[in-house]
């Protein structure tokens, strides 16, 4: 078994609590804060409209705010949202802790963000499908391609090229790799409710939903850097230089 369980999860938080993860983290909580003032804006719009005013004032972080402007910013975040997923793939996987490996900001950057989207959806959906077929095929699809995004993002593969080496790169380690993506759920799902629970007794108003904003990017972005350690660790002992294409492999010149 060539994935480490225990290193992975520990070399992803000396990824993660350094220069580079700090960085990132300030750039993911100004995201999700952003996000959040859009989202509770427009269900406090729309209450308004509906003649809920009361439910409306009561809407933590939310303002006026038009819902086509409310619409546009949303779009806005979710674009960014996925720069900063490339990004820190990119960081994460070279192992850069104190500086930003070359190329992380601008390398085929808009090839990525549509390959990340389009295969984000692909994936999603054989996920779905496999749970629908009685749980066990989503959790396999879950497993068997979730090292798509690094493919696609660090080595230029395009979605369907990344699919496919994500299948053969994780072969003889699914069962590690889904203990260990169940072990970092699980901890984030219980430390995310302790929090959460503590925070809506403790805290009142707009600063109610502050525990939100700062677990969910905290969890994403550690769940990001096991991804990357765990491909580091897989495409290591496979012995195949990162830019070493397989047989049916296509770089991202195409969808």
């Amino acid at each position: 078994m060539a994935l480490q369980i225990g290193s992975a999860l520990e070399e992803a938080g000396y990824r993660l609590f350094s220069r580079t993860g700090a960085i990132l983290l300030v750039a993911y909580f100004a995201l999700m804060a952003s996000f959040q003032v859009l989202f509770n804006s427009a269900i406090a719009t729309t209450y308004a409209r509906m003649g809920y005013g009361e439910i409306a004032a009561a809407m933590p972080l939310s303002f006026d705010i038009p819902l086509t402007v409310v619409g546009a910013g949303i779009a806005v975040s979710s674009v960014v949202s996925l720069y900063l997923t490339v990004v820190s793939f990119r960081t994460f996987v070279a192992g850069a802790r104190t500086s930003f490996p070359e190329g992380a900001f601008t390398r085929n950057v808009p090839l990525a963000l549509v390959n990340v989207f389009v295969g984000g959806i692909v994936y999603s959906l054989l996920v779905f499908i496999g749970t629908v077929f009685l749980i066990i095929p989503g959790i396999f699809a879950y497993v068997a391609f979730i090292f798509m995004m690094p493919y696609i993002i660090v080595e230029d593969r395009n979605f369907i090229a990344a699919l496919k080496e994500s299948y053969r790169l994780t072969e003889g380690d699914r069962l590690a790799l889904f203990g260990l993506l169940l072990i970092v759920g699980a901890a984030a799902a219980v430390v995310g409710g302790i929090i959460g629970f503590v925070g809506s007794l403790a805290l009142s108003g707009p600063v109610s939903q502050l525990p939100a904003i700062v677990i969910q990017p905290l969890a994403s972005l550690y769940g990001s850097a096991i991804i990357a350690v765990a491909f580091e660790q897989l495409r290591t002992a496979d012995g195949r230089s990162p830019s070493a294409p397989s047989e049916d492999d296509t770089t991202m010149t195409a969808l």
